[in-house]
């Protein structure tokens, strides 16, 4: 089974496309005795914008948003109350976090897990001066999701981000 696939599966966010919309649907399971979740979601950057969702299927909390033209990306994480203690989850700080594609329609999860070996291999192809147009592209794609990743202010995303920009840039610069 694809690894990707896998984490779908197991996470407490799925995302999916509405039939005969543009808009996507946010399904949070959170854990057992919640009964309102307030839904975080970011389309790039650090701007982020909110929800309040209640349950209408018992455990599922689904939210309908409308995303932007240019969507290919989008952070999701939740807060929720427990014996009057509000809980994060957002993924271990990593965000749930899913490439989208709207034509042909398309969501997969996303890790950052990915970004370091894409780089490694990009650096080994270019090192070797072996299938430099694969490494090329290899840094065109971490060079877009890197430009519309969403992130918390003050995460490890945040934090993470600029030094594999700097990574990706000091790759290209590279290149002979």
């Amino acid at each position: 089974m694809n690894i990707l696939l896998a984490v779908s599966l197991f996470t407490s966010v799925n995302l999916y496309f509405l039939k005969n919309s543009q808009d996507l649907l946010v399904r949070v399971i959170p854990p057992e005795g919640v009964y309102e979740i307030v839904l975080y979601y970011s389309f790039s950057g650090d701007d982020w914008h909110s929800r309040t969702v209640q349950s209408y299927e018992g455990m599922n909390f689904d939210a309908a948003i409308t995303p932007p033209e240019s969507l290919s990306m989008i952070g999701v994480y939740y807060t929720y109350d427990v014996n009057s203690v509000i809980n994060t989850d957002d993924n271990k700080g990593m965000l749930y976090l899913y490439e989208v594609k709207k034509s042909p329609r398309m969501l997969m999860p996303f890790s950052m897990d990915i970004v370091e070996p894409m780089l490694k291999q990009a650096r080994k192809k270019i090192d070797a001066q072996k299938h430099v147009d694969e490494a090329i592209a290899l840094l065109d794609y971490v060079d877009a999701i890197l430009r519309v990743l969403p992130f918390r202010k003050g995460s490890d995303l945040e934090i993470k981000k600029p030094i594999l920009e700097a990574e990706a840039n000091e790759l290209r610069q590279s290149i002979k």
